[in-house]
């Protein structure tokens, strides 16, 4: 269907998150930490260049809109410069324990969702594990995690995205291909996830003994998001990247939604809203 438009253009098509070339070339780091893409199949910057073309600018800081929720197999690991598909793990914001591919704790994991990526970025293969307890619907509610992370009412009664009850059931589907795994011991689990035993355990013990002490002395999580891992069976996945949401950056507009060229002017009869449009989540 094509539009003639008599008084202007308004450019609503969207970022360029199911461009996966324009991905490489604008946010490379990107590429590698997309798990599960959730962007529209439509978002595939066509608005963006017919703007460039049209002499418009471009944000210079290319950024996304990506969530740590994305579980990977056992043997899955991180590939320097590539996505690994995987699975949607919704429960992957909790703070639970997580630990590289060394099984070494490498970081306060209640950090927004994307500082956990990056965080992990830095690690071999830019791969972790997250694990957890039978215990942990209760740790969940304790965590008390905002926003929609969260998986249990707010103090003031306002409902969750998902509730823990859906949780348990996406996992329940994860587990059943394969993602998530069950054990009965540490060291199973370790074995399960391809994690060295010895180093995995002595890291679950300290941790334990901090949750207990009620203080992180390694990376200062507050005592409440702290957990212990001593309730079996035991659980776990692997994760590599996320959960992409859609790209950030855009075409540079004024405060009247036209799109601007270098000087700063106005490209009168053209307009751009939405993910199209430069700093709509100022970089989130």
């Amino acid at each position: 269907m094509r539009y003639k438009a008599s008084k202007g253009v308004i450019m609503a098509t969207g970022g360029y998150g199911s461009n996966m070339e324009m991905v490489a070339t604008l946010q490379p780091w990107t590429l590698e930490q997309i798990c599960v893409n959730y962007n529209k199949s439509g978002s595939k910057g066509d608005g963006i260049k017919a703007c460039l073309w049209a002499g418009a600018v471009m944000d210079t800081i290319h950024s996304a809109m990506i969530f740590d929720r994305g579980a990977v197999k056992p043997n899955e690991e991180g590939i320097p410069g590539q996505s690994v598909p995987g699975g949607w793990f919704w429960m992957g914001s909790q703070p639970f324990l997580k630990v590289n591919l060394k099984g070494e704790r490498f970081m306060n994991e209640y950090q927004p969702y994307d500082y956990v990526l990056h965080q992990a970025a830095m690690q071999p293969s830019h791969t972790y594990a997250t694990v957890w307890d039978s215990s942990f619907e209760s740790d969940i509610e304790r965590f008390a995690t905002h926003g929609c992370s969260r998986l249990f009412p707010h103090e003031n009664g306002t409902q969750s995205v998902f509730p823990i009850e859906t949780i348990i059931g996406m996992n329940a589907g994860l587990e059943a291909e394969g993602y998530i795994v069950r054990a009965d011991s540490i060291e199973e689990l370790a074995e399960k996830l391809n994690l060295p035993v010895e180093t995995f355990v002595k890291t679950v013990e300290r941790y334990n003994e901090l949750a207990v002490k009620g203080e992180d002395e390694d990376f200062g999580k507050e005592a409440y998001r702290l957990s212990t891992m001593d309730a079996p069976p035991y659980f776990g996945t692997r994760q590599c990247g996320g959960y992409f949401i859609c790209t950030m950056d855009g075409i540079q507009i004024d405060d009247n939604m036209h799109a601007v060229r270098a000087d700063g002017s106005a490209i009168e009869g053209l307009y751009v809203v939405g993910d199209c449009s430069g700093n709509y989540f100022a970089n989130s």
